[in-house]
């Protein structure tokens, strides 16, 4: 009888340690992974390197773009996302730090307060403009001058706010591109919002940013601490199964606190245009305008306006996307550099190159 107690005490106990992992299987899912990566090749015809945009200022060279990893849990209201960036652009996005070929691009804690409102706090990446940073999430390689001279991430706490096809968000986080106000050096806030609607065929977003983007503590005379306001509207429309459209219309000014003779703004349209020929091939044409004539803290567009025309094929084998590129700016001033190393209004290059997703 002992040893049958203890037969049916050993099954007792394993059915309830199989029951009690099946329970916390239930309610504690699983982690999710992704990710992707990206790498170029580009040819500049003048034989200069004459990127002003983001990403691709290189020149007849085979470039790595960036790999990233992500990873996400959610347990029942709460949740948290992790985004790891690889390599060059990932350098460029965190611009305000040091070694930063390898970076958190976003880290971010979400708690669903009911099922329309839920606040997030951490890193996450910007809310203005079009195009993302990951290359496998945009059409065209080559990044927008909007993108390149807009902001490109916050840190700090945002509420968001869903009813239906409408949506609403309030944020208030370090200076512009920091993850750290102790790394600013200025404990100036920028505010973020954003006004939504969502429906079956597109989209429409109004965006608002204002606040500290760019502190220079400490011992620059005279001081520079920038205050950027920009206002944003991004709409996104599928005409057909075969046939998208995209706007984004943003205005930035940019004000100095202690010297107004710095102050500046600028402002871009950008037009996209999507063709599927069939699901793995499609063409993808972005045109914009970036006027900068007002600007006083664009380097070398400063007093320019630019007109930017650019072609992608996108070619999908599985995971894999091929993109051959042509891209042709026009500037009101000699802002590019020719065959000679002169200075001259036109940028014409071409480039390949390759995203992955998994």
């Amino acid at each position: 009888m002992k040893k049958v107690f203890h037969i049916l005490a050993a099954m007792l106990t394993s059915s309830f340690a199989f029951a009690q992992d099946d329970t916390e299987a239930s309610v504690s899912p699983a982690t999710t992974w992704g990710g992707s990566a990206d790498a170029y090749y580009k040819y500049d015809f003048s034989k200069q390197m004459n990127g002003l945009t983001s990403f691709t200022n290189s020149q007849d060279s085979f470039e790595l773009g960036m790999a990233s990893i992500q990873a996400g849990h959610k347990f029942g209201k709460a949740s948290v996302f992790v985004d790891l960036g690889f390599g060059t652009r990932a350098e460029e996005f965190s611009y305000n730090e040091e070694n930063t070929k390898f970076i958190i691009k976003q880290l971010f804690f979400t708690y669903d307060v009911t099922d329309k409102f839920k606040v997030v706090a951490g890193s996450f990446g910007t809310h203005i403009g079009y195009e993302l940073l990951d290359a496998v999430s945009n059409k065209n390689y080559s990044m927008s001058y909007a993108f390149s001279y807009g902001p490109f991430f916050n840190t700090g706490v945002k509420a968001q706010y869903t009813a239906g096809k409408f949506t609403a968000m309030f944020g208030i986080t370090n200076p512009t591109d920091f993850k750290s106000a102790m790394d600013a050096g200025s404990t100036q806030k920028t505010y973020v919002g954003q006004l939504g609607y969502v429906a079956e065929t597109g989209s429409a977003y109004l965006n608002f940013t204002s606040g500290s983007t760019n502190p220079t503590p400490g011992t620059i005379i005279p001081p520079t601490d920038e205050n950027k306001t920009q206002i944003d509207f991004v709409a996104s429309k599928t005409i057909s199964d075969s046939f998208g459209l995209g706007f984004n219309a943003t205005y930035a000014k940019v004000t100095n606190d202690f010297n107004s003779d710095l102050d500046g703004e600028w402002f871009s349209l950008v037009g996209y245009a999507n063709y599927a020929f069939k699901e793995s091939l499609s063409l993808a044409y972005r045109v914009e305008y970036f006027d900068a004539k007002d600007a006083l803290n664009l380097g070398a567009l400063n007093g320019s306006s630019v007109f930017a025309n650019t072609l992608s094929l996108n070619y999908k084998v599985g995971k894999l996307t091929i993109i051959p590129e042509l891209r042709y700016d026009a500037a009101s001033e000699d802002i590019f550099l020719d065959k000679d190393a002169l200075p001259t209004g036109g940028s014409f290059f071409g480039l390949i190159a390759t995203t992955y997703s998994f």
